[in-house]
């Protein structure tokens, strides 16, 4: 359960259009089923076939902070806790425990937040059994008008509320709602924090929280949404049977709106915790919204591809040199009363004039002379190429999806239509969209005064000039804007010469998988398998150990810059902006990875573009290249991120634990600017990134298609076989510090926010025998301790607001678990709750907590999940990596997975929380408050 502000920009809607401009209306969805009862109510009833049993249910309430009176601030979002602590059907934890045996996790697939003006009911559901999807909709319906609000359930959910306010409590909150009170620009909304007004969610009588629910949870602002496998007929007629008799009060519900700048102006926010100084340009605008014509859809389009436009066009400028760090710019609505350009810079504090004068020359050469043709035609290849790809994959859309777009139908008034007739629409209207309507649409939109907002170190605010001065540099306007001018060349071909072909050596089949495992001529050893699962398309995934853990001390840190920066450089006779341009409207797409254990690489393309997809491989692969200007801008924004690091007791802290987990050697240091000074250097980037991609050796490569083996192998021994090799690959072999051996307490008081962080650490390294058996029974004991642990400490004693528990073991590169349940609470209670998660974890192992029901809950969950992945191509290449990195025994992963789950007794699990938790060495870090010590 959460609080939404929704202030980051949706980015899906156009400002500045006329509502009486409705053309031609776009055509609904056939799919979809979208009426209304007598009440007022709203239901959406879409199948899909993506997500076999299984569907996404939503209870939309157009109530949320802004329908509260000034003694009720806080009550919207209270009232969405109390909808999971009874209902007329389900009495308390009732409800949670009934859908968790169903195989729905709390928290995951059964969720809810609050925003200013909405409140939403998010479900997962399987849909293997009607009577599960009458049950949710019983819910819903009691969420309606059978809230029970029990007196008890409301004096402890106070807590809950309480201690949710107090993990939100940080300098980067403040510095949020700072920027976030210029949006809003002292409407209603200013006054409508969503969370409310502690002393109220102390005080208030219960009598209040039912008048607030009789009042605004009516069916006339509400809607019920269905996705997924369902029956379409069934549901329309449990909707009918529980809902249409539901009586609605027609509440006064009317939207706020929110005033535009009367002039500029600029608001400086500083604190000792910001480390870095940006300035953000804010012009509020009109919204867009009721899109359900031609010409509004056209629009919005319009708006879509300057916003791509304006990502790239910055992306490109902040890469070079320039007097800023970054710079962006954004079109959308924030709310659905209000939307707003959004210009944002980074700048250098001994810079600032300069940065922000070529800022603003930046923009001007937007607003003035807009973008090239080569910019805009290759934004409106890439747009309509990857929806025609989506829609010629016959692959229908993610209920999730289509939950996003009843999400926009429902508060923005934005039609759904099917993919296929927006495809029409698409082609028709993108070629009316040229530089001539780009421009006269950026002319249009750079009017009306603006507000500025710049964040800074508290340290830095001294050197500012002051206000009236600032606001002067910021507008002024530049001295002479000339049209932006891209000498970008484009070769017409990936390689100039191809490799010359490996040979397959031995072909074998893998049966437990269905698979094929080639061995190349080139010791590259390939993983095949064929899937149907996506039409048309062909992934290309590959790995080897080794990675940052792999290098040499000395050469740790740099390489950890090699492939970002080659990335950024190019490839061959490409820049980066080359290439982009080069592949615009193709489906392949490769990118080149590295992490601490291993190296590798992700690609894939539609069938038709597999020759580009293997050529595009072969060329990041082989012909890295380095840009030094952009190295050295790279490196100079490094630096500049070290040094702007808080030098506070806070990161003394994190740093200090982490030695203690983790131990202190090369890989734990904090990076500082010196560090890169001097170990940073042009010349050894190539050098880095052929360490993990020049020598092909060891590498094991995995295809996934619905292509036959032999229409693809011509590929595969020409660009995976003609990689070069050889046996000289040899990485360091790393073996970090278990850290700590014995249990100890780890205190500090150096949080800047009034709450105190609690992290409980286990840690061992004993040998693991079978590393995957080892991951499904941490699996199952996580989910239990958290399902224990959030009934004990927030449910009943009402003292945290969640808490988190992570159980993760690995052989790679050694053998090592670490266990952490962390949490946030007053400071009062943190040692005390540290001693009640102790006595739960004993309880649990005594019997004095039964665990069974938990376990066949956590069980059911994890087999709805594993077998919603196993229909995708992602887990079975996951599944296939880790068989051979994490060296499996077998291939039960796979194959027997459900076998595993319930095979792992109660006993098991009380032996892993005694063996590796009661009775593993611990620390005890808790961070308080700066000041809690001396209270």
């Amino acid at each position: 359960m959460t609080i939404s502000l929704r202030y980051i920009l949706l980015f899906l809607f156009l400002p500045f259009l006329s509502f009486n401009m409705v053309g031609q209306r776009l055509l609904q969805d056939p799919q979809l089923i979208k009426k209304k009862l007598s009440n007022g109510l709203t239901y959406y009833i879409y199948p899909t076939d993506q997500g076999k049993n299984q569907a996404d249910v939503r209870l939309f309430v157009k109530t949320g902070s802004l329908q509260e009176a000034d003694n009720q601030l806080g009550l919207a979002h209270f009232l969405e806790h109390m909808a999971f602590n009874g209902i007329k059907h389900f009495k308390a934890n009732e409800l949670i425990r009934f859908l968790e045996s169903k195989g729905a996790k709390f928290g995951h697939d059964l969720n809810a937040h609050t925003s200013f003006q909405e409140t939403i009911y998010k479900l997962k559901i399987p849909t293997r059994d009607i009577q599960v999807v009458d049950s949710t909709l019983t819910i819903l319906s009691d969420w309606v008008d059978g809230m029970l609000l029990d007196s008890l359930e409301v004096e402890k959910e106070r807590g809950v509320i309480l201690s949710e306010w107090l993990s939100k409590q940080s300098p980067k909150l403040n510095s949020s709602q700072a920027f976030l009170d210029q949006l809003l620009n002292g409407s209603l909304y200013s006054n409508r924090k969503v969370i409310g007004d502690t002393t109220i969610l102390r005080n208030f009588k219960h009598s209040e929280l039912k008048q607030f629910y009789n009042q605004w949870y009516d069916p006339s602002i509400m809607a019920i949404a269905i996705s997924g496998d369902i029956d379409v007929n069934k549901v329309e007629e449990l909707i009918k049977k529980k809902f249409e008799s539901k009586k609605t009060t027609s509440p006064n519900w009317k939207e706020h709106p929110i005033p535009s700048y009367t002039k500029d102006s600029l608001l400086i926010y500083s604190d000792s915790w910001v480390t870095k100084t940006e300035l953000n340009y804010i012009q509020l605008i009109p919204p867009l919204r009721d899109v359900a014509s031609i010409n509004l859809y056209e629009q919005y389009l319009t708006r879509t591809i300057i916003n791509s436009l304006f990502k790239e066009r910055f992306a490109k400028l902040s890469k070079g040199k320039t007097f800023y760090t970054d710079g962006s710019i954004s079109i959308g609505n924030f709310l659905p009363v209000k939307g707003a350009i959004i210009a944002t810079v980074e700048l250098d504090s001994s810079n600032l004039k300069k940065g922000i004068e070529q800022f603003n020359t930046h923009l001007g050469q937007l607003y003035t002379y807009g973008f090239t043709n080569q910019e805009i035609e290759k934004t409106k290849k890439n747009l309509y190429g990857s929806f025609k790809r989506k829609v010629q994959a016959e692959k229908s859309s993610s209920s999730s999806s289509l939950m996003n777009q009843m999400y926009q139908d429902f508060f923005y008034g934005n039609s759904i239509i099917d993919p296929s007739y927006e495809l029409e629409i698409l082609k028709k209207s993108i070629p009316k969209i040229d530089s001539t309507t780009i421009l006269s649409y950026l002319q249009n939109i750079n009017l009306g005064p603006k507000r500025y907002l710049m964040t800074t170190n508290a340290s830095m605010k001294t050197q500012l000039p002051l206000n009236k001065e600032l606001l002067a540099i910021i507008n002024s306007a530049p001295h002479k804007i000339i049209p932006y001018k891209d000498s970008l060349f484009v070769p017409e071909k990936l390689l100039n010469e191809h490799p010359l072909a490996g040979k397959t050596t031995s072909i074998n089949p893998i049966s437990e998988i269905d698979a094929t495992e080639l061995i190349l001529s080139n010791g590259v050893k390939i993983i095949y398998k064929h899937s149907d699962i996506e039409k048309n398309k062909v992934l290309l995934s590959g790995f080897r150990a080794g990675g940052f853990y792999g290098m040499d001390s000395i050469d740790y840190l740099t390489s950890m810059y090699a492939e970002p920066i080659v990335s950024l450089s190019g490839y061959g006779n490409f820049s980066r902006e080359a290439l982009s341009h080069f592949l615009a409207g193709n489906s392949a797409k490769v990118q080149m990875l590295v992490d601490k254990t291993r190296s590798g690489f992700f690609g894939s393309s539609n069938v038709q573009d597999t020759s580009t997809l293997f050529e595009l491989f072969y060329l990041k692969w082989t012909q890295p290249q380095i840009d030094s200007i952009l190295f050295d801008k790279v490196k100079e924004q490094s630096i500049l991120k070290a040094e702007q690091s808080p030098n506070d007791k806070q990161v003394d802290f994190r740093n200090e634990l982490n030695f203690l987990i983790k131990g202190k050697d090369y890989t734990t240091i904090p990076t500082t600017p010196e560090m890169i000074e001097e170990g940073l250097h042009v010349s050894d980037m190539i050098p880095l990134y052929n360490a993990f991609f020049g020598n092909a050796f060891d590498y094991t490569v995995i295809i996934i298609s619905d292509q036959k083996l032999d229409d693809l192998l011509p590929y595969i021994e020409t660009y995976l076989g003609g990689l070069p090799s050889d046996n000289s690959y040899n990485p360091k072999t790393y073996f970090p510090s278990s850290g700590f051996k014995k249990s100890q307490s780890f205190i500090r008081y150096a949080s800047p926010s009034p709450k105190a962080t609690v992290s409980v650490v286990f840690q061992h390294d004993k040998k693991i025998k079978d590393l995957h058996k080892k991951e499904v029974l941490n699996e199952l004991v996580e989910g239990i301790i958290k399902i224990r642990l959030y009934e004990e400490l927030r449910e009943n004693a009402g003292k945290v607001y969640g808490v988190n528990v992570s159980l993760n073991s690995t052989s790679t590169p050694t053998s090592l678990s670490r266990h952490t349940i962390s949490f946030n609470c007053a400071p009062e209670d943190a040692s005390q709750l540290i001693q009640e998660v102790n006595k739960i974890l004993k309880e649990i192992t005594t019997g004095q907590l039964p665990i069974k029901q938990d376990l066949d809950n956590v069980k059911e969950n994890s087999k709805k999940n594993y077998h919603a992945k196993r229909n995708t191509n992602a887990f079975w290449t996951k599944a296939i990596r880790d068989y051979y990195f994490k060296k499996y025994r077998s291939w039960d992963h796979v194959n027997n997975y459900d076998f595993m789950l319930d095979s792992i007794t109660e006993k098991d699990i009380i032996k892993v929380i005694k063996k590796e938790l009661l009775k593993t060495p611990r620390v005890n870090a808790i961070l308080y408050p700066e000041n809690y010590k001396n209270q």
